[in-house]
């Protein structure tokens, strides 16, 4: 039998009871007694229709899920992908995406730059503070309706097909989780589509010749400013390390002075912040690695070789490309960000003469053609390419390129 007393001092009564495992519990009612007592009475019969077995015990647990804040559920996840060995960088973005969609869902905007402009000041939020904004949410507020309409505001709202997929592919990793823990009975997200990346070539990237890219080495190793902490010589390395290698941005960040070994030489990127989350080990070209030693020894052995600011890659690279007078997105539109330095390293290997097995093994690709979406030949190395091709023409023995100037002469 439940009971129902008020402590001294407080302004609301208090429920003892036990519960369908004969625990003993306490639940805090409403400062009038009546009501409460109408509460426990309610508790009484939930806890008899559990024992009895006429309500499901998973249901019950669900409906207890659904009355705590949406931001309690999203930080156990954010725990839960920390104990599994993802990084804390990346837990920390997933379970902030959840917490910002939210926030599109529970405000209502009038207008796509309203929602820009909440967006733009919640991503430099802390967690605490997107934490209290989405507060009075609950796992109900993630319905497939009212997250497909907030995935359309943020496209509306000018972010790029990408991006908006990168949040549906957080927020349903979130409700897959909720799935396996017991929170949610089935997937409310089920019809939530994303975007086609290929009708929004935002970032459709492209690589520099051999000379453009030894300028903006040599453009960077000459500079005598800083940005974001590194140095010119710093950040020709940096450059020199990514064309070399293909490492990614957040990879190098990740690099100690533990992770080099310059006898073989080679580097190493740990599982946990690869992308493919193996650990690999690369080799590193013999007069990067000369170049290199002097940083690596005078780095501590746990410390950073490269103190990477996060998410600065593209703004670092633009200033040097700008001093270099090389064009950040050039006339048809693609981009030479940071990420192209991974594509430089792809083509560099290919124009070289690697074969294709070898350089989808450096890029630590799962296929061939994941490995030729990196490889961008410029138009006038494919000119080169035809031009080089033997002549089929009868009685030629040499390439087309000397019927090629036998052309252009006669015209």
């Amino acid at each position: 039998m439940a009971s129902v007393f008020k402590p001294q001092g407080k302004s609301k009564y208090v429920i003892l009871y036990f519960d369908e495992h004969g625990r003993r519990r306490k639940k805090v009612g409403a400062a009038d007694k009546q009501a409460t007592e109408r509460i426990a009475r309610d508790l009484e019969n939930r806890v008899a229709l559990l024992r009895e077995g006429v309500v499901d015990a998973r249901g019950e647990a669900r409906r207890k899920h659904e009355a705590k804040p949406l931001s309690v559920h999203v930080a156990a996840w954010e725990a839960d992908l920390r104990a599994k060995g993802y990084t804390e960088a990346w837990a920390t973005i997933a379970s902030n995406r959840v917490r910002r969609l939210t926030t599109v869902i529970l405000g209502e905007p009038p207008a796509a730059h309203d929602v820009r402009r909440m967006l733009n000041h919640a991503r430099a939020e802390s967690t605490g503070r997107l934490t209290k904004a989405v507060a009075r949410a609950r796992l109900s507020t993630l319905s497939g309706e009212a997250v497909q309409a907030a995935i359309a505001r943020l496209r509306a709202s000018g972010w790029s097909a990408q991006t908006c997929n990168h949040y549906r592919s957080a927020v349903r990793a979130f409700v897959a989780w909720c799935i396996l823990s017991g929170r949610l009975a089935d997937d409310p997200l089920r019809g939530v589509v994303g975007y086609n990346v290929k009708e929004d070539p935002r970032h459709d990237r492209r690589t520099l010749s051999l000379d453009e890219a030894r300028r903006l080495v040599a453009t960077a190793a000459a500079s005598e400013r800083s940005r974001f902490g590194l140095d010119g010589p710093s950040r020709s390395l940096l450059y020199r390390l990514a064309m070399g290698t293909g490492l990614r941005y957040s990879e190098i960040a990740s690099l100690t002075a533990e992770n080099f070994d310059l006898d073989a030489p080679n580097v190493t990127v740990l599982a946990a912040y690869s992308k493919n989350g193996e650990t690999a080990t690369l080799p590193l070209p013999p007069d990067l690695a000369e170049d290199l030693a002097p940083r690596v020894e005078a780095t501590p052995p746990s410390s950073p070789v490269f103190s990477l600011p996060r998410d600065k890659g593209a703004a670092l690279l633009r200033y040097d490309l700008t001093r270099a007078e090389i064009l950040y997105r050039d006339a048809s539109g693609l981009v030479f960000d940071f990420h192209a330095l991974r594509c430089q390293f792809a083509t560099l290997s290919d124009a070289a003469g690697v074969t294709p097995r070898v350089v989808q093994r450096l890029m630590r690709h799962s296929t061939l053609e994941l490995t030729s979406k990196y490889t961008r030949p410029r138009v006038v190395d494919l000119e080169d390419a035809a031009a080089r091709t033997p002549s089929l023409r009868p009685g030629a023995t040499g390439s087309a390129t000397g019927f090629s100037a036998k052309t252009r002469k006669s015209s």
